[in-house]
């Protein structure tokens, strides 16, 4: 019994190591998949600002004794896990999904799909928008996932043309209205529908131009806005609408994709080397 016990007295410390080790591990990915979902989200980098918020006024009544205002925040905090989820279920999902294909690899960026012919069909078709003044709203998504959206509205799963694109914003046809959202070299869906923007825009700006900021607010998609008084062209991430003049738009549009290519690029070279 001695040497057992002398032998649990030296695995002991060992042990506690490897627990720690595991607890550092668990809290370093939990900070990732939240640094994750509020990176680049206007929207959830604000309700992020508001819990951290919570929690230090939770602190101050803690210290200071206030109990009314302690049972408030503790409240608040106890269910902030289920709101939590609630609330970013779509950005933990897509994060999942892409854990869930081979380690992030980088054959599920979805803007490297995007052949030089497939930009040059979206680059004819918005500029012959612009020219004739028709409304447009096409979407490219990124990381974040937007099956949800894809979803609510007209599937169309086709390879991108500017033939395709032209006809489906054809005005006083029956999905002329709403967006398109494109996933790698295909539009998706046609006709789908965006939440309003959290933020007061400019008051020039149509239903188009807040929907397309709404959406940006909520994923990392790219969003193209063609306007329908003007023919303007804005792109449009990240919660900001950029105007770009009609002979830079391919150009743009191609820095745009490859920023974000380079982004994820980094974020998967770093998990790698890790």
């Amino acid at each position: 019994m001695r040497i057992i016990s002398d032998n649990f007295d030296t695995l002991n410390p060992i042990y506690q190591i490897l627990l720690s080790f595991v607890d550092i591990v668990i809290v370093a990915v939990l900070i990732y998949v939240i640094l994750y979902i509020v990176k680049n989200n206007a929207k959830t980098l604000r309700i992020f600002k508001g819990t951290i918020i919570v929690i230090f006024v939770d602190m101050i009544a803690t210290f200071f004794h206030l109990t009314a205002l302690q049972t408030i925040t503790q409240n608040l905090i106890n269910w902030g896990f289920l709101v939590f989820i609630i609330i970013f279920q779509p950005e933990i999902r897509s994060l999942l999904e892409r854990i869930g294909k081979s380690g992030l690899t980088r054959s599920s960026l979805v803007a490297l799909d995007l052949s030089d012919k497939d930009i040059d069909q979206i680059d004819e078709a918005v500029k012959e928008l612009s020219d004739k003044k028709i409304g447009a709203l096409i979407t490219i998504e990124r990381d974040t996932s937007m099956q949800d959206y894809i979803n609510t509205g007209v599937l169309i799963d086709a390879y991108i043309s500017k033939q395709l694109l032209l006809t489906i914003f054809k005005p006083n046809t029956a999905l002329h209205d709403g967006a398109v959202i494109i996933r790698g070299n295909k539009i998706m869906c046609a006709s789908t529908y965006y939440p309003p923007p959290s933020v007061d825009v400019l008051q020039s700006f149509g239903s188009r131009h807040r929907a397309a900021i709404g959406i940006s607010e909520i994923t990392d998609s790219l969003t193209i806005v063609v306007s329908e008084e003007t023919g303007k062209i804005r792109l449009v991430e990240y919660g900001v609408a950029t105007l770009v003049k009609e002979s830079d738009f391919k150009e743009q549009l191609i820095y745009s994709l490859t920023r974000s290519n380079q982004e994820s690029l980094d974020r998967e070279e770093m998990i790698d080397a890790k």
